[in-house]
């Protein structure tokens, strides 16, 4: 070794005993300072409607409070102050149906800022409204469990109108209305600038399980945005096939930007109670006309697998009914489409169906697999048309038309009459 690398080696060896003299300094210093105030202790578990109660009208901000998993509250539980409520024994991972938990009988309403609720069962007695109601911002559902009646359902688990919501290792069930009537979801959000984390959860619902929109937010700054929907299970249940249950599509995007979905196992949607059964669906949607700057854009929808469904995927790139922003910048890339068929789930023959000019949009490396559908990808509109619209490296069973339209003229393709800019390569039909 030369002089120079000695030399080198020796001045490191120095800066490497200074810096560590100088974090064993830093240590002992933040060691001898004292450490932030730790939360109210929560004193005794509470067992009663009246000792909570109480509890809330007497907590600090910031109190924690802990309920025993006996305790039956008869009414409303609303959050008007920063708190945490958890149960005494909480779950170590995803919250399951029966796990003893409090429980409250009608409802939970959460307008206050940062709060947590941890492992609490929430009901309502009245079937044709919303189980729990997050309006204040920096709020936590954490394992908790929120059910409708099994026999009457509920109009949804949760309404998450709220400014930073996490809601994550829920069971969230029996959220569905009867056909013809309401819609119903596991969790809608529609008027809020977000961000949202939707995370580990169990969540069944009727007409869709997770929807974001579907109602005009107050403002164009409250288009939900910043959402994250990963690793939740997405469904509904097989046995309300054979009920008169509104159902629609499993997850549904009409009003959003910025919103990433993966890692999701998303099934079960069916036709003939509402639409064509469609497990996604993105479709624009000003939905009561006071909301012209509706739209969805930048979204990313990767390696979810999705299953046991009429059809895959719904596009509708402008409202059709009210004047709306132009769905753009949506990658629906990696996922896997199996158990998709039309006749199995009494729905649409169309495994994709693309509407009214989808902008800087590419569905790509996804397999398809199912039943036979009369078309792979329908095209209706026919204007405005698709922009930089890519259709790459995908499988899917072979279908009776294949790409085709609703309007295509006489010596045309579906495909050039419809995209105006955009490629269709690399894709693999195989046989069903």
């Amino acid at each position: 070794m030369s002089q120079a690398q000695l030399d080198l080696v020796a001045t490191m060896e120095h800066q490497i005993a200074a810096t560590s003299a100088t974090l064993a300094e830093l240590k002992a210093t933040l060691d001898a300072a004292p450490g932030p105030e730790p939360p109210e202790p929560s004193g005794d578990v509470i067992t009663t409607p009246d000792a909570l109660d109480a509890a809330l009208d007497a907590a600090a901000p910031g109190a924690v409070l802990t309920l025993s998993t006996t305790l039956v509250y008869p009414g409303t539980l609303t959050i008007d102050k920063r708190v945490t409520l958890q149960a005494e024994i909480l779950a170590t991972g995803r919250q399951t149906r029966d796990a003893p938990l409090p429980v409250v009988l009608d409802g939970l309403n959460v307008p206050a800022a940062d709060v947590t609720i941890a492992g609490l069962d929430v009901r309502r007695t009245n079937h044709l409204t919303d189980i729990a109601i997050v309006s204040g911002s920096n709020v936590t559902l954490d394992r908790c469990r929120i059910l409708g009646d099994p026999v009457e359902g509920a109009k949804r688990g949760i309404a998450g109108n709220a400014v930073n919501v996490t809601i994550t290792g829920c069971y969230i069930d029996d959220c569905f209305q009867s056909y013809p009537g309401s819609d119903s979801q596991a969790i809608l959000i529609w008027d809020t600038p977000g961000p949202a984390l939707i995370v580990d959860n169990f969540l069944s619902a009727g007409s869709e399980t997770i929807m974001l929109g579907g109602s005009d937010p107050s403002c164009e700054a409250n288009v939900p945005a910043d959402v994250t929907i990963r690793g939740n299970t997405i469904t509904a249940n097989p046995a309300w096939r054979d009920r008169a249950i509104g159902v629609k599509s499993r997850l549904e995007l009409k009003n959003a930007r910025r919103v990433v979905i993966e890692d999701n196992e998303i099934s079960q949607c069916w036709g003939g109670k509402g639409q064509d059964g469609y497990l996604l669906s993105l479709t624009v949607r000003n939905q009561s006309g006071s909301a012209p700057y509706s739209t969805i854009e930048q979204i990313t929808i990767r390696n979810n697998w999705f299953h046991d469904g009429a059809a895959a995927i719904n596009i509708l790139a402008e409202d059709d009914n009210h004047p709306s922003g132009r769905l753009a910048d949506v990658e629906i890339t990696g996922n896997d489409f199996s158990e998709i068929d039309h006749v199995a789930y009494a729905g649409s023959p169309k495994l994709m169906l693309v509407g009214r000019g989808p902008l800087r949009t590419t569905i790509g490396g996804n397999t398809f697999a199912g039943g036979t559908h009369t078309s792979t990808i329908y095209f209706h509109g026919p204007d405005p048309k698709c922009e930089s619209f890519d259709v790459v490296d995908n499988s899917w069973p072979a279908s009776k038309y294949g790409i085709f339209g609703s309007d295509t003229p006489s010596g045309s393709t579906a495909w050039d009459y419809y995209v105006a800019s955009g490629t269709c390569e690399g894709n693999v039909t195989t046989t069903p």
